[in-house]
């Protein structure tokens, strides 16, 4: 009778470890679907991060783009056109100059797609259009407009002799050709050929300024974006971390279940034989 007794609580004992034992494993396949729920959101989180990152990033060098082209611009093509037309049809300097002052602007967002070279600063010299136009003229072979455009170019040229350089500098050049008088045709060469190399170094500095420009807002741009993924990957890796501790807690536990029957088959067993 009694070794009938034991042998129920033997089996009542392994029927306890089997239902632990998938208790035990519905609970891990629980966490198990929770962590992978848990990864498949954090996922998303990092898609959508990334876009959201490209977007600032294309937003910020869009911005950056149009701050440092400081100002307004025209269309190279149809302003070469237009002057050509008014010399054509035998317009005058003072037609070319208000031809340049309407000039109609192109849009910012049209500059950010398009190539800088396509393009005037607004308040670019008459000269440099001029001689722009005569350049095309010579490339295209369309010379009929040469005997009409070089009169206007020698007439602005005598009026307007610097009128490349900057506003300071064009008017210590025309107080020397007052100064000078009559004296001033026998050095006007000369004179002439320094205000061309003052304009070439003009050029030289708005270039570097823009350079240093474009520099100092890319390593802004870097140190934002340095600082932007530093936070993201701190943000990212607390997820990580959660899912190898709760991990690592559930193999604890399952352990600790699976250790638990085991010392109750063990213990009613020595029970039973002491009684036997």
């Amino acid at each position: 009778m009694e070794e009938e007794n034991t042998e129920k609580e033997w089996h009542l004992t392994q029927e306890n470890y089997i239902r632990f034992k998938n208790i035990a494993q519905r609970e891990m396949l629980h966490r198990r679907a929770m962590m992978e729920r848990f990864e498949y959101r954090n996922r998303r989180l990092r898609f959508v991060m990334l876009i959201f990152a490209a977007s600032l990033i294309g937003l910020i060098y869009s911005l950056m783009s149009i701050y440092l082209m400081e100002g307004s611009f025209l269309d190279k093509k149809i302003l070469q056109e237009d002057i050509s037309n008014i010399v054509k049809n035998d317009g005058d300097l003072r037609a070319i100059k208000q031809a340049l002052i309407t000039q109609p602007k192109v849009s910012d967002l049209k500059i950010l797609f398009s190539p800088q070279e396509n393009h005037y600063r607004d308040g670019v010299a008459l000269s440099i259009v001029l001689d722009d136009v005569r350049l095309s003229a010579y490339r295209t072979g369309d010379k009929t407009i040469l005997p009409k455009l070089e009169p206007i170019i020698h007439e602005y040229e005598e009026t307007n002799p610097f009128d490349k350089l900057q506003t300071g500098q064009k008017d210590y050049f025309e107080n020397i050709r007052i100064k000078t008088g009559i004296e001033y045709p026998k050095i006007s060469n000369d004179v002439n050929n320094l205000a061309d190399e003052l304009f070439q170094q003009n050029q030289l500095v708005t270039e570097y300024l823009s350079d240093s420009k474009m520099s100092f807002w890319i390593s802004v741009t870097a140190l934002f974006l340095s600082l932007l993924i530093g936070g993201y990957q701190i943000f990212s890796s607390r997820p990580e971390a959660m899912r190898r501790i709760l991990l690592g807690i559930l193999d604890d536990n399952n352990g600790q279940k699976q250790e638990h029957p085991n010392k109750s088959n063990l213990k009613d067993t020595s029970e039973a034989g002491v009684s036997a």
